[in-house]
């Protein structure tokens, strides 16, 4: 498939790596990454080298994964003998290892730090088109760029809506019908902890957090999200946390999956698999595991207590959710089509022929994504792929569903929106972009793209919302009250209450 620009990033970084494909191709710039542009059967290393070859432009995400790498080491390394132009789109402060800052010495970097993401990756766009168009280029340094370490905000919690004066458009919208308080006010939430505790640290047990007063009569029934087994969200999101009503089921710093109790008391390991897509059903935890590939590979299942582990298929896959008695997949060695297998491991079927299911969402017989061969626009369509219907005009991402409305990203006006799944009636909810966003009875929780990634919720009766953490985060579970949470900065799996306290490293 012909391209201009190769995105070259570690798969941990994949929602940042959508966020700027999507971005680019909205743009007119066609991309290649992996594991979407891979032709089902073909060898994966060979593939990944035909692409840098045939790229006039790489873009290297750039981020403490990505330095560590070997795989994007040798991605970089190849793009230098082939003569690609190097642009590294610069998300931490670290310092390259030797090896990277041998290839990337003389590269010109765009510091993705200073900026909200979304600005970021509309001056990285710029600087790709230009590229392409054979604008001249700026004069390279000859050293690499001095990294300054920047100064954090305090943690107070900064609410958004004092920084966007945008707001009160989406207000008038919205709060005739977003009614209610929470019966804890800001006042009441302690400031973000300056260092991060020590494993298992807490002040005391684990208090239980009461589902916020606030109500929404848009959102009739926000634990409504179309799965079983955990919200829709956290799937969406690698669902690294569930939860049985008696029981934490997650996984550790360390990837292994574990389980403890809501007061966070007889912690246990249950498997030294690392694990990811979390659904606890009928006594039974569903979850996948890495293969040797470093990319998901298998499903597995195993009784609540840790027994009777058992593999249920073997194949690599994205976006697990368990919908009405089945577990549905898109197969990543079949062009991103919709799969689904029985919760006892068989018939295994394919649901249909549609291709690219980006940002994949299941609703009530029906999946929603972005079309990929159409700007990444909102679509609808049966499960098997018949009537196909397209729902907006620009890109979107970060699709999720809660009681029948869907959440998403619009990528023409950069808010987070709320679709009809029935009238198609289209609202504006926040004038910012919220990446891996979590509807939950506890609100809406996701990563803010004016916050620099930073953790941000969002009450459902309520406009605007709440900076929670001065870290830089990945994957987002809500579960219980509590939100657990990969902390870039150090590697490390957290979890904190909704409101910001209980900060636990697990």
């Amino acid at each position: 498939m012909a391209h201009d620009v190769f995105v070259s990033y570690s798969h941990k970084d994949k929602v940042v790596a959508d966020a700027i494909v999507s971005y680019l191709e909205f743009k007119g710039s066609r991309c290649w990454y992996a594991p979407r542009d891979i032709v089902p059967g073909a060898d994966w290393a060979a593939s990944i080298m035909d692409a840098i070859r045939g790229a006039k432009v790489m873009v290297l995400l750039f981020t403490d994964y990505a330095n560590t790498s070997t795989q994007v080491a040798r991605e970089v390394n190849l793009a230098v003998s082939n003569g690609v132009t190097i642009i590294p789109f610069k998300m931490t402060n670290s310092m390259p290892t030797q090896g990277m800052q041998y290839y990337l010495s003389t590269v010109h970097w765009l510091d993705a730090l200073s900026s909200p993401l979304d600005q970021s990756i509309k001056q990285l766009d710029a600087r790709v088109r230009g590229l392409l168009s054979g604008a001249p280029v700026q004069q390279m340094p000859a050293s690499m760029p001095t990294i300054v370490i920047e100064k954090k905000r305090p943690a107070w919690l900064i609410p958004v809506i004092a920084v966007l004066g945008v707001l009160a458009l989406a207000c008038a919208i919205l709060l005739p019908r977003l009614i209610g308080g929470s019966g804890r006010t800001d006042s009441d939430v302690p400031e973000t902890a300056a260092e991060a505790p020590e494993e298992g640290e807490a002040s005391g047990p684990i208090e239980s957090i009461a589902i916020p007063t606030s109500g929404s009569a848009q959102i009739a029934d926000p634990a409504n999200t179309g799965t079983q087994g955990n919200f829709q969200g956290n799937y969406q999101n690698d669902a690294f946390a569930a939860s049985d009503g008696e029981w934490f089921y997650f996984r550790g710093s360390d990837g292994c999956l574990y389980r403890m109790r809501l007061d966070g008391s007889e912690r246990t390991q249950l498997s030294d698999e690392r694990c990811s897509s979390i659904g606890v059903i009928d006594g039974y935890i569903y979850y996948s595991t890495v293969g040797s590939s470093g990319y998901v590979e298998n499903i597995c299942r195993m009784r609540t207590d840790g027994s009777e582990q058992t593999t249920l298929y073997n194949g690599m896959f994205e976006e697990f959710m368990i919908v009405d008695g089945r577990m549905y997949f898109k197969n990543s060695l079949d062009s991103l089509k919709l799969y689904s297998i029985a919760l006892d491991g068989t018939d295994l079927r394919c649901e249909g022929s549609t291709t690219g299911l980006y940002y994949l969402t299941i609703w009530d017989g029906r999946m929603y994504w972005a079309n990929d061969e159409d700007g990444r626009c909102l679509y609808r369509a049966n499960l098997d792929g018949s009537e196909a219907t397209k729902l907006t005009r620009n890109g979107v991402d970060s699709i999720t569903v809660c009681d029948g409305w869907i959440f998403y990203n619009d990528l023409g006006d950069h808010g987070f929106h709320m679709l009809d799944a029935e009238t198609l009636e289209d609202r504006t909810l926040i004038m910012m972009g919220i990446y891996d966003p979590v509807v939950s009875p506890y609100g809406i929780v996701g990563m803010s793209s004016l916050e620099s990634l930073h953790l941000f919720r969002s009450e459902l009766g309520a406009a605007g919302g709440t900076v929670l953490t001065d870290y830089k985060i990945d994957d987002i579970s809500v579960v219980e009250g509590f939100i657990f949470f990969t902390n870039e900065d150090d590697g490390n799996v957290y979890m904190m209450d909704i409101y910001g306290g209980n900060l636990m490293k697990l």
